[in-house]
């Protein structure tokens, strides 16, 4: 009987603990969200924490109580956009795992399809990007997702040219900074510069940068 009753409470106590991390996780969640919108309305030099934490429905000290500094902040929604950027754009994208190509093709249309439907996300990134040059903690965040992007297009490379399917003399290296490059300057131009892009013509360039001659 008693090994009942003390089952039955580490049942409860794990059900209490689960319960106390959700609801951890929803309120450093709607407060990255709050910095996240407030960024991308007002820009990083207007983000304030009491603002941050007024949008989200707490005090400061609560704010404070998730995330010690403004910096911790700014990490998480370095960290959401991290999120976003490796989450499925979209499940009527034609897209093709298959292959190093179709992976390539796949991170490039899953962009576009962002910009064209979250262009929030690169107002945001833009925005820390700029203020990066002038806070080491900025830059730090901004260097690492830069390093997970590149590590993703390193492998791509890297898998084409041992499958055959991309060039043999290919840099690695040389090749995922180049494709990232381009990417960017499509960014740049349809969000920030908001001039119209031939998203297909720059697949294509992205394409000719890996793929053997016909």
């Amino acid at each position: 009987m008693s090994n009942s009753v003390e089952q039955s409470k580490d049942v409860e106590n794990n059900n209490s603990a689960r319960a106390q991390t959700t609801h951890a996780d929803e309120r450093r969640r709607s407060l990255v969200l709050a910095a996240y919108d407030l960024i991308a309305e007002k820009g990083f030099e207007d983000l304030r924490t009491r603002d941050v934490a007024a949008r989200a429905g707490v005090n400061i000290a609560t704010l404070h109580y998730y995330f010690a500094s403004k910096e911790d902040l700014i990490d998480g929604v370095v960290d959401y956009l991290l999120d976003l950027f490796s989450s499925e754009a979209s499940r009527d994208l034609d897209l093709d795992f298959s292959t190093p190509l179709g992976h390539l093709r796949a991170m490039f249309l899953n962009t576009v399809y962002r910009m064209r439907t979250m262009p929030n996300m690169f107002v945001v990134l833009g925005e820390l990007v700029m203020r990066s040059q002038r806070n080491p903690s900025l830059e730090a965040a901004m260097k690492r997702m830069d390093a997970q992007w590149m590590h993703y297009l390193n492998w791509i490379v890297a898998e084409g040219v041992a499958q055959g399917q991309f060039r043999a003399d290919l840099d690695v290296e040389a090749t995922a900074k180049k494709i990232i490059v381009v990417v960017k300057g499509v960014t740049f131009h349809y969000v920030w510069a908001r001039q119209e892009v031939d998203f297909e013509g720059i697949l294509q360039i992205i394409e000719w940068l890996v793929l053997p001659e016909p």
